[in-house]
């Protein structure tokens, strides 16, 4: 019975934060590593004249810039999605009486907010990080003394 309850819990730890990404990538499409870059090219650069390879390089840019917007856009709409999702999460794991669930949400909910962070952290302001941080972190500590410490 041990095992699975701990595999209940496991599943929901994993399955949670995946749901949550490719949700959003459902409605919020990843950029495709194959729209930056083009395995063919490299050949064609290294034979091509200068004048196209000048060509070649800016139209390298330009896609690496689309790329890198379209990046940026998947991944603050992941973080919008995913740190309240996993915040909620890790609050109704507290509060749901069968153990293994309450488990699986509560690791299901941290995991995706670190899915969250951890793509758009670059982009995020010092005082967001913090804010939100502080925000995920004072759920943790009262969640375990109101919750747990019985």
């Amino acid at each position: 019975m041990l095992a699975k309850k701990f595999a209940l819990g496991f599943g929901i730890a994993i399955i949670l934060p995946m749901l949550v990404h490719y949700g959003v990538s459902t409605f919020v499409p990843a950029p495709k590593w194959q729209d930056r870059y083009d395995n063919s090219s490299y050949r064609q650069y290294e034979g091509a004249a200068p004048e196209q390879k000048a060509k070649m390089d800016a139209e390298r840019k330009a896609k690496e810039r689309i790329w890198r917007q379209k990046e940026k856009i998947f991944q603050q709409y992941l973080f919008i999605v995913a740190v309240p999702v996993g915040l909620a999460a890790v609050i109704m794991g507290a509060l749901v009486p069968i153990q293994a669930v309450g488990t699986g949400l509560m690791f299901g909910g941290i995991f995706t907010l670190v899915d969250g962070y951890a793509n758009y952290w670059s982009e995020l302001y010092d005082w967001m990080k913090f804010l939100s941080l502080l925000a995920a972190f004072v759920v943790l500590i009262y969640i375990g003394y109101r919750k747990l410490a019985k």
